[in-house]
């Protein structure tokens, strides 16, 4: 139900406001995508996020995802590898499709809590909404029935999270037996040592997590790149 970290291929954000939150992934092409669309989307993902941990990295996202190695996720990321953002707090967003992982950062962020969104529309646009304001669009093709992750990672063995993703809203469907959510959200996936905590079990919509740990057990030369390396929470849509 999960997508496995794949090498990082940077990409920018397309669309007409992107250049609002200066964009800072390298200037090779992306997909095509179009203008925000007019009317509602098929998916709606909002969240608060608190980012703050040690080490050389971690992060603190929202995902959606279906069965069939694609995702979309909207986070924020210190990463002291990273010639970008040299361990300080960056907006990113992440996409895999057909199993590649593509990833692009944005503006500068904070350890602070933070609004942060994504949308997704049927005709396979995905926008990205920071501090209630949408900033950009990117190409994204999902196939139904969609999951939902608050989670958080960390770098190498030996850093730590401690990160938070609260207040989360999902609105998902648009047809009669697939709208809403199934059941209330499993914490149960836990790598190397990060584990997510529901703050207000068993809310479901408004639900919190508190996601912390040190990681532990990555062999030799793994890092977030090429192993699980993450405390998630997950719930589904209804699928009738």
């Amino acid at each position: 139900m999960f997508t496995k970290r794949l090498r990082r291929l940077a990409l920018p954000l397309a669309g007409a406001t992107a250049l609002t939150v200066a964009l800072l992934a390298p200037a090779t092409a992306a997909s095509a995508a179009s203008p925000v669309p007019r009317g509602n989307p098929y998916v709606q993902y909002t969240a608060h996020l608190i980012e703050s941990g040690s080490g050389t990295g971690y992060s603190s996202y929202i995902n959606v995802h279906d069965a069939h190695n694609n995702a979309f996720a909207v986070g924020i990321q210190s990463d002291t590898a990273s010639s970008v953002s040299k361990g300080q707090p960056r907006f990113i967003w992440e996409r895999v499709q057909n199993g590649k992982f593509t990833y692009g950062y944005m503006g500068g962020a904070s350890h602070s809590k933070t609004s942060v969104g994504l949308r997704w529309y049927k005709n396979d646009v995905a926008s990205v909404i920071l501090n209630n304001r949408t900033v950009g669009t990117i190409a994204l093709n999902l196939d139904g029935r969609l999951f939902f992750n608050a989670e958080a990672n960390a770098r190498l063995n030996g850093d730590v999270v401690r990160s938070q993703v609260n207040d989360i809203s999902i609105k998902v469907g648009d047809s009669s037996g697939r709208t809403g959510l199934a059941g209330t959200w499993n914490t149960s996936f836990s790598f190397h040592g990060l584990k997510a905590k529901q703050t207000n079990s068993p809310k479901v919509q408004g639900a919190s997590f508190s996601i912390d740990g040190r990681v532990s057990g990555l062999p030799r030369g793994g890092n977030w790149d090429t192993t699980e390396v993450a405390g998630i929470a997950m719930i589904a849509q209804n699928w009738r």
